[in-house]
């Protein structure tokens, strides 16, 4: 069985910080990209666009739909976990915290993502979810990922415009992560920031910075 985070040993230092925060870039950086994308091809795109899409890359929609649901399922653990395995990477580790209010909007996309992407079960059929989605299980019901995809996108988004916002050692570099990652979700001609980028750049960018 694995430690606790309570319990965790060693205590994390400030270049397992800086190792850390470039595995958080990455998650953003790609649901930000695959959002986009989606807003783009999901949705709201037209019969004509949505053929001339797939005849280029074969079932693309469903590819940008699913890296934006995969990305969204690692960050709903980064923002709402509080005590976990001591692998985990987690927002409690650069001294952050998210509101529970904002932690269950977050949570409750979990395990819809999971039966839709992860897991071969009976919560796939709806027969089945008729019949036992309610109480605890009622979140394993199956959203309807065309209209809720961009709504898990956004409660990701407000969850890192709100951790940015809080004042102490990290706030600089999650409040350029949640530049970067807003800039890139509205506008997909925004280029992604060198710094925010390759593991050296990153390092070099949080020393500076004195993290």
């Amino acid at each position: 069985m694995g430690k606790s985070r309570n319990s965790r040993q060693p205590t994390m230092t400030n270049s397992d910080r800086r190792a850390a925060f470039f595995h958080v870039i990455d998650p953003h950086r790609w649901i930000a990209a695959s959002g986009c994308s989606w807003n783009f091809v999901g949705k709201n795109a037209t019969n004509g666009t949505k053929k001339i899409l797939d005849e280029l890359v074969p079932n693309v929609i469903v590819m940008i739909r699913d890296c934006a649901l995969v990305h969204a399922r690692s960050l709903i653990d980064f923002y709402s976990k509080t005590d976990s395995d001591y692998t985990d990477i987690l927002l409690s580790d650069f001294s952050i915290s998210l509101d529970r209010e904002h932690r269950e909007k977050l949570t409750a996309y979990k395990k819809p993502i999971e039966v839709h992407l992860l897991h071969l079960t009976d919560w796939r059929t709806r027969e089945f979810r008729n019949r036992y989605a309610t109480g605890k299980d009622a979140n394993k019901a199956r959203p309807d990922w065309n209209r809720d995809i961009s709504l898990v996108t956004e409660l990701v988004l407000d969850a890192l415009k709100k951790v940015s916002s809080q004042p102490g050692d990290w706030q600089q570099p999650f409040e350029d992560l949640y530049k970067a990652t807003t800039a890139r979700y509205r506008d997909k001609s925004s280029d992604w920031p060198a710094n925010l980028c390759e593991k050296d750049d990153v390092e070099r960018y949080l020393l500076n910075l004195g993290r």
